[in-house]
C-alpha cells in the first residue's frame, strides 16, 4: 500500500537530503543539482528520523532495532544507544544533535514500527539525551517528565531551547508544539507551548511532525 512508500527522516549535509522510507527499510538520497533520487543505505530496519553531528556524521532513530544508530561511510549501522537504566527503548522516533555532540531524541511508542511480539519495557513516552563519553560511548538520560507521545524534535540555532511535538492521543491532552529551554547541566525546564491544537468536526487531532 501507500503507507510503505511514506518518506520520513530528513536530513541534509550541505550537498544532499538524505530521507527515509521506514517500512521499506533504506533511505533515500536526493540530489537537487541533478534531481536525482538514489538509494543511499538499505538493511535500516525501520530508521525514521536522521540528523547530522557537527562532524558530518549521520545518526538516525532506528524503531526497529530499538537503538540510536550511527550510519558509517564503510557501511556499518552502529548503535550507540538502545537502553535507558538498563531497560531497552520503544521505538526511538525523531533526533536532533546539538554542537557538544549530545543527541536528544523522542521514544515513543509506533505500533507499527515494531514487531508485534516486542513488548514495552519503559513505563514512560519521553524525551532522551545520549551524552558522548571519552571512550566513545553514550549515557543515556530521561529529560521530559510530561510528554505522552514526543513526535518531532528540533534544537534552535542559538542552542537555548528544544523544540519538542506532543503528539499523543491520551483524552485530555492537547497535541502541542512545545518549546523547552535547555539549562546549563543538559536538564530542560519548564516549556511554553508555542501553539495547541484542537479537535476537528469529526474529533480527529490535529497536530505537528
Amino acid at each position: 500500500g501507500t503507507e510503505a512508500l511514506i518518506t520520513e527522516g530528513p536530513g541534509g549535509d550541505g550537498e544532499y537530503l538524505y530521507i527515509t522510507q521506514i517500512r521499506q527499510n533504506r533511505i533515500l538520497r536526493y540530489d537537487p543539482t541533478s534531481n536525482a533520487i538514489d538509494t543511499w543505505r538499505t538493511g535500516t530496519n525501520r530508521t525514521n528520523g536522521l540528523a547530522f553531528d557537527e562532524n558530518g556524521r549521520l545518526f538516525g532513530c532506528c524503531s526497529g532495532g530499538r537503538s540510536i544508530v550511527r550510519f558509517d561511510p564503510d557501511g556499518n549501522n552502529v548503535v550507540v544507544a538502545d537502553r535507558l537504566d538498563g531497560k531497552k527503548l520503544s521505538t526511538p522516533n525523531d533526533l536532533a544533535i546539538d554542537r557538544k555532540g549530545r543527541i536528544w531524541f523522542t521514544n515513543p511508542v509506533n505500533e507499527g514500527n515494531w514487531d508485534k511480539t516486542e513488548i514495552e519495557e519503559l513505563d514512560n513516552r519521553s524525551v532522551l539525551r545520549a551524552d558522548p563519553q571519552p571512550d566513545g560511548k553514550y549515557t543515556v538520560t530521561r529529560v521530559t517528565f510530561d510528554t505522552t507521545q514526543p513526535n518531532g524534535i528540533l534544537v534552535a540555532p542559538d542552542q537555548k531551547t528544544l523544540y519538542v511535538a506532543e503528539s499523543g492521543s491520551t483524552p485530555g491532552v492537547p497535541r502541542q508544539l512545545r518549546a523547552y529551554p535547555i539549562m546549563d547541566d543538559g536538564s530542560l525546564g519548564a516549556y511554553e507551548a508555542l501553539f495547541t491544537w484542537g479537535e476537528d468536526a469529526r474529533g480527529i487531532h490535529r497536530g505537528i511532525d
